[in-house]
């Protein structure tokens, strides 16, 4: 059996709260998809609005190598022919090839929703889907509230189905819209659904579209797999409406990797990547507890799990790369002496575990993180804290007092002036900018290392955080995080002070020393 992959990311996984793509967001997107191997990527509904039909558009000027362009919509409105319906005129319009429109399959809607008798809903169905195939689309048609329509009457939902595949749809949808379904329904459901269409000799594909309103999503959908059904219907991340859809970051390497189910064209390598990506063209923060992609999904804390890792135990349940992720060691109040020195060792440190800095190291996370600096598995954190007990720790330079101004002037306008010394010489520097104080802060540290440093100069700040670190009131303390960039490298550091002025020195300072140790 074969199985395609339908991804909607860019239309369901859009309907997902405080998510909204741009057009550039989306054909970006879609040529991620392309190159990780999908086999219809579902761009939107171009009926609905001048964003999505503009995306069809600029999306008809690439030139995919594995995947066809979808639009979406829906059957024909009631009292008029398909041919004037302006939704089905739009998906002529999208210049896509391929159709996926959804019909009502529950008769609670057609009546409370549709107000449109059993009859007329099923001569939708038949008239919108021939009406596609007449201008040469192929069309999957979406059985929506299959799975609550099968359980309220059977009888009619199956009808549906049979209508849809008599008028030439070439795949056969189940959704379970509303999210509720258990394993063992769709188990049962689908089951009936296989017998039905043998019994009927409906030689049509079955696809499967779930949402993820009981959790049970990407289950539901690996148990339609085992019973046949050929197009999954999934979203990047599980993004989508209200609780998200079945996640194709969970679901492709589990058929790949788990039940050695063959998907020639995807390549399993770049997952994490894609999935990075849509997070971040979404502006939304990744789920680094995520399976197969998160962040965390191959990092190990416990002293004990990185003791047998390092003597070559796994508690890996797959290789990371497989999927483009990595094994990470997390320092932090739990690690052991073999977090320490496997650290090390990364960074190219040669340190017994019984050296006494190994537990100094120790003491020194312990108090980081009960400051709330949550070091985790930032390698430059890491890297700084290893040359600190068990390097030649060079002191490229050091700041001995600061100050910053910021006022309106005409916009905004902030001033930093800096006293330090670098390499043995004392330096005072002035920054003025337009712009803000962590402007400032950065421009005069900048300023202060150049002299002796020119390549500083070349170093980018491209991302700024700012989050509780201890709550306290009016007295909490805060941490920064802040990303650097250089040519092709970033990395992040850390600050926590009260003054969230002095945590972003912090970690603007620590970024750059970074920086220095592995480029002077």
């Amino acid at each position: 059996m074969r199985i395609t992959i339908f991804d909607t990311t860019l239309r369901d996984g859009s309907q997902s709260r405080n998510i909204s793509f741009s057009v550039r967001d989306k054909i970006e997107i879609a040529k991620a998809l392309d190159d990780f191997g999908v086999d219809y990527i579902e761009l939107g509904w171009p009926g609905s609005n001048e964003n999505d039909m503009q995306t069809f558009l600029e999306a008809s000027k690439l030139r995919l190598k594995n995947a066809k362009m979808v639009a979406f919509g829906s059957t024909r409105r009631k009292g008029i022919k398909a041919e004037e319906d302006s939704n089905l005129n739009a998906i002529l319009e999208s210049k896509a090839k391929v159709a996926c429109i959804f019909g009502k399959t529950w008769l609670h809607h057609v009546e409370m929703q549709l107000k449109v008798t059993p009859k007329e809903n099923l001569e939708a169905i038949e008239d919108s889907i021939r009406f596609l195939k007449g201008k040469g689309f192929d069309v999957f048609y979406d059985l929506e509230h299959f799975f609550d329509g099968f359980k309220h009457d059977k009888k009619y939902a199956l009808e549906c189905l049979r209508v849809a595949a008599n008028a030439g749809a070439s795949c056969l949808v189940l959704c379970d819209t509303n999210g509720g379904c258990l394993p063992d329904e769709v188990r049962k459901i689908v089951s009936e659904v296989n017998e039905f269409m043998k019994k009927n000799k409906i030689k049509t594909e079955l696809g499967i579209h779930m949402h993820n309103d009981s959790g049970f999503a990407t289950a539901n959908t690996f148990e339609a797999v085992k019973l046949g059904v050929a197009q999954l219907q999934l979203t990047v991340n599980g993004f989508g409406e209200r609780s998200g859809n079945a996640d194709l970051c969970l679901l492709i390497p589990a058929l790949i990797l788990k039940e050695k189910m063959k998907l020639p064209k995807i390549k399993l390598g770049t997952l994490t990547e894609l999935s990075r990506l849509v997070y971040t063209l979404a502006n939304t923060k990744p789920n680094p507890a995520q399976p197969y992609v998160g962040k965390n999904a191959f990092s190990h804390k416990g002293g004990i799990h990185v003791d047998a890792m390092v003597k070559g135990a796994t508690y890996e349940h797959i290789k990371p790369e497989l999927v483009g992720n990595r094994s990470d060691i997390v320092l932090s109040e739990l690690s052991g002496k073999a977090n320490i020195v496997a650290t090390a060792k990364k960074f190219g440190y040669k340190v017994d575990k019984n050296n006494p800095q190994v537990m100094d190291m120790l003491k020194e996370i312990e108090k980081l993180e009960s400051k709330g600096y949550d070091l985790g598995n930032l390698p430059a954190e890491q890297l700084l804290l290893v040359e600190k007990f068990f390097g030649k720790n060079k002191e490229f330079f050091k700041i001995e007092t600061w100050k910053v101004m910021s006022e309106q002037r005409n916009g905004e306008f902030s001033e930093s002036v800096i006293t330090g010394i670098v390499d043995g010489k004392e330096r005072q520097v002035v920054a003025p900018v337009k712009g803000g104080p962590v402007d400032a802060i950065y421009s005069a540290l900048i300023k202060l290392i150049a002299a002796n440093y020119k390549q500083i100069e070349t170093v980018k700040l491209i991302n700024y955080k700012v989050m509780i670190a201890q709550d306290q009131g009016a007295e909490s303390s805060v941490r920064v995080y802040i990303e650097f960039k250089d040519g092709s490298e970033e990395w992040g550091t850390v600050g926590v002070s009260t003054n969230i002025l002095e945590a972003s020195l912090e970690a603007i300072e620590k970024g750059f020393r970074y920086f220095l140790l592995r480029n002077c």
